[in-house]
């Protein structure tokens, strides 16, 4: 069994719209630089089951929150799993994840470390991986 998500009410005062610092990322100087994958975990989110591919960290940028901790911007990609008839988790043919892994020339997302890639962002095809604040 899964341990069930907990929700506690509270009475706070809210000031309403608040100041808070910008980030502000030139993703485009990422895109095509070469990355490895560096790790994969799978994760059970409100939708459901799915696996979390991260690269290296990319690059590290100041803080605009904490100077004295940096951010490290890494490539990360996700990938939805399903449950079939009998309970099984996994993907499907043809599914993003799927069509990722025969695109790396692995079989399961546990390959996937180590694996080389080239930074892409969001295009509206199923192959691109996105970069994300990590």
């Amino acid at each position: 069994m899964t341990e069930q998500k907990k929700e506690t009410k509270v009475d706070i005062e809210i000031k309403g719209k608040i100041d808070l610092p910008k980030l502000d990322i030139d993703y485009q100087k990422y895109i095509g630089q070469e990355s490895k994958i560096d790790s994969v975990e799978t994760h059970e989110g409100s939708f459901g089951y799915f696996v979390k591919v991260t690269s290296e960290v990319v690059d590290t940028i100041e803080n605009p929150a904490d100077k004295e901790k940096p951010i490290e911007l890494r490539a990360t990609g996700i990938f939805g799993l399903q449950t079939d008839a009998n309970g099984d988790i996994g993907w499907g043919e043809d599914t993003k994840l799927d069509k990722y892994l025969k695109k790396m020339g692995v079989s399961h997302f546990n390959e996937l470390p180590g694996k080389t890639f080239k930074v892409q962002t969001k295009d509206g095809k199923d192959d691109k991986v996105f970069l994300s604040v990590n």
